[in-house]
């Protein structure tokens, strides 16, 4: 299987700020007010594929944060007209993968459902990576996204 270039196009539809062979989601097949479903390919050539093109297991959370972002793209494109600014991921808890590693040609469905959320922009999602309708990993992810860009731009100019 060779690598994959995540196109222009893809780049696109997937509203999310990776680029190129970080980019692990392939395609997003439903997307509602509070959750998201994705599909990826599992194939090499991606900065976390292992020589045969498999994605070891602890890149599950990983999968988990691009699909949440990717919902974070889509809503903040439907409400501004622009995407999301970027988020951040503050931890993962419960972080299960039985399945083992993802393997080379594996088609996966990642599913991230919002539990919670509270007025200063963090959130807690529930997550799944099936394949075939087998659960491959689970966990949950809490995640920040801030209201507005002031937040990132006031930690960068902090110097302690």
């Amino acid at each position: 299987m060779t690598p994959r270039r995540v196109s222009r196009a893809t780049r696109a539809v997937l509203p999310i700020p990776h680029q190129d062979d970080a980019i692990l989601l392939d395609e997003i097949t439903l997307v509602a007010a509070d959750r998201l479903e994705a599909r990826v390919l599992v194939r090499p050539g991606t900065a976390f594929s292992d020589a045969d093109g498999n994605l070891p297991a602890w890149v599950g959370p990983e999968i988990m944060a691009q699909a949440i972002s990717a919902l974070a793209g889509k809503r903040s494109l439907a409400a501004h007209g622009r995407p999301a600014a970027i988020g951040l991921l503050l931890g993962v808890r419960s972080y299960a993968a039985p399945g083992g590693d993802f393997r080379c040609g594996e088609t996966l469905r990642v599913e991230v459902v919002e539990s919670s959320e509270d007025e200063e922009g963090r959130a807690v999602f529930d997550c799944t990576i099936s394949r075939a309708g087998e659960r491959l990993a689970s966990g949950a992810l809490t995640v920040y996204q801030p209201l507005d860009d002031t937040f990132l731009e006031s930690e960068c100019a902090r110097d302690d």
